[in-house]
């Protein structure tokens, strides 16, 4: 029978496609007195109960729901744990009381990494490992600006705290300089710069 626990697990990997073991433990065993030790244990019954699978050629494992949504080799997989790593870093401060994985827009429109509600505010967010040219990322904020002009924000929010426009947030090593009418843009390296800024009244 499934634990409490085994269901937030198994839930997280369906919300992220994959995890690796110490994502796993950071999330759900941190405040045991060994959680790598437990957290082994949980990820070893639910493989061999065939909940979740695991790619064993890298260390520590990285588990997938069984059956997977997400190819074991995928080029994507460093994309979503740097997903997962974001999130991780959200919860140290505040756990986001809404958050999608590449929800899907239209063709047309944007398609980000992330939509959340986080502190009160809902924000779209672009988790940007590559280094796209600045046109390319100009042509990206754009697909903001024709959903929003298009298909209208405000009675897609009716559920959130926050009903004014999200603000685009852009984590990258280095900013892009850009600057679309319409949107608010937050560029930083981690959300732990973010929340400097924030606490210094730079941003929002």
């Amino acid at each position: 029978m499934l634990t409490t626990r085994d269901k937030r697990i198994l839930e997280a990997l369906t919300i992220f496609r994959c995890m690796t073991r110490d994502q796993i433990k950071n999330l759900f065993f941190r405040d045991l007195k060994n959680p790598v030790t437990a957290a082994n244990s949980v990820l070893k019954r639910l493989r061999r109960d065939d909940y979740i699978e695991a790619n064993t050629q890298w260390k520590p494992y990285t588990y997938f729901l069984n059956p997977s949504t997400v190819k074991k080799n995928s080029q994507k997989i460093s994309h979503y744990l740097a997903i997962v790593d974001f999130y991780i870093e959200l919860c140290e401060s505040e756990k986001p009381t809404l958050f999608h994985v590449e929800q899907r827009y239209g063709s047309n429109f944007m398609q980000p990494d992330i939509f959340m509600v986080w502190k009160n505010r809902s924000f779209f967010v672009e988790i940007q490992r590559s280094r796209y040219t600045t046109r390319i990322m100009e042509e990206k904020l754009e697909r903001y600006i024709n959903y929003f002009r298009n298909k209208g924000w405000y009675s897609q929010s009716s559920e959130y705290v926050d009903q004014n426009l999200p603000s685009v947030w852009i984590v990258s090593k280095s900013p892009y300089h850009v600057s679309i009418d319409g949107i608010n843009i937050i560029q930083t390296s981690n959300v732990k710069s973010f929340l400097q800024r924030l606490f210094s009244h730079k941003e929002l």
